[in-house]
């Protein structure tokens, strides 16, 4: 036990995934629902890791990405970075503690500024390496770490518009949409920029912050299964979170210019991990996110409405978090060590 990083847990999951690779296989879900009353809101379902389903159970209050109905809380791109930047940090803390590395501190200054622009990280870091090792970590952490790799490959994300709402019968199977993945940054809705200060706390808890914000702190754990205690959701469920509350956030909009009428409308964002890439198991696994799905469930009353299936699409995308994720983008990551 090294920075209280239980690096026998691990080799424990690395010795199960050997022994059958289905344990390796973690799918996680989040939903986010915009209400013309209750405004953006975001959660998690449960997960399937490896062979076991988890119970999760945390539920947030979001900031809408225009700022239309602001609650004071995270915004879809909040969650988006902390998402990346935690899952940035546990791959670095953990393979330093594999190491021999004992961290003093370690945080990440992650921002997001246009969608043309380079993503931005800005990593303190005070241990007991020297800084040749020290950088030798970061850039394990820029090869290893699931969502830092999902955010500088091309990862498809398929959307899928449901026939109903949300937990209600419906009358034809989901259909995927036709394909609306822009590959130019212009055809994404630019937001307001975002910053988020993610630290490292201990073992596999972190917390994150934006920048400027008087609301709580976001807590980050990864599940018991990989060594976590469920202090908080862990990385990639934060990154799906941003996902579906972005474009139920464009949805809400684009929807009320359809109609002239507010909907409330409900998407979920599921992904597949094969957590043999982070633990470095198998030289042929797939680091970044697959089997990336976002589905949409269109309000009962709009369900057959013209020019729904435009707006669905139109709001896919806008989204700068299905942007984040879709299309590579630049991580341009820094490191200063020892206060310098």
């Amino acid at each position: 036990m090294r920075n209280s990083f239980n690096t026998a847990g691990f080799s424990e999951v690395v010795h199960e995934i050997r022994h059958d690779p289905a344990e390796a296989a973690y799918v996680y879900t989040a939903r986010a629902k915009w209400s013309p009353r209750r405004g953006l809101s975001a959660w998690i379902a449960p997960a399937l890791l490896g062979t076991v389903k988890s119970a999760r159970s945390f539920r947030f209050e979001v900031d809408d990405s225009a700022g239309d109905d602001p609650c004071g809380g995270a915004s879809p791109m909040d969650f988006a970075l902390t998402g990346i930047g935690s899952c940035a940090l546990t791959t670095l803390v953990g393979g330093g503690s594999a190491r021999g590395v004992e961290f003093d501190g370690v945080e990440m200054l992650i921002d997001y500024d246009h969608p043309a622009e380079p993503v931005r990280c800005r990593i303190d870091m005070d241990g007991s390496a020297d800084d040749q090792v020290l950088a030798e970590l970061v850039e394990q952490m820029r090869n290893f770490s699931p969502n830092c790799t999902t955010l500088t490959h091309p990862v498809a994300v398929e959307l899928v518009r449901a026939s109903g709402p949300a937990g209600q019968p419906t009358d034809a199977p989901d259909t995927p949409e036709a394909p609306a993945v822009p590959d130019a940054p212009e055809a994404v809705a630019a937001g307001p920029a975002a910053s988020c200060r993610v630290r490292w706390v201990s073992s596999t808890q972190l917390e994150a912050k934006a920048v400027g914000s008087d609301g709580p702190a976001l807590r980050v754990d990864a599940p018991k299964q990989l060594t976590g205690v469920d202090w908080g959701p862990n990385p990639q469920e934060y990154l799906l979170m941003g996902l579906a509350a972005d474009v139920a956030a464009h949805l809400g909009r684009l929807s009320a210019g359809l109609t002239g009428e507010r909907h409330v409308w409900e998407v979920s964002a599921q992904a597949r991990e094969d957590v043999r890439g982070l633990l470095q198991s198998d030289a042929d696994a797939v680091v970044p996110l697959q089997d990336v799905i976002c589905t949409v469930f269109p309000p009962a009353k709009l369900a057959s409405e013209h020019g729904v299936g435009e707006v669905v699409m139109n709001a896919f995308a806008a989204s700068a978090v299905r942007d984040l994720i879709s299309r590579p983008h630049i991580a341009d990551i820094s490191l200063v060590t020892g206060g310098r």
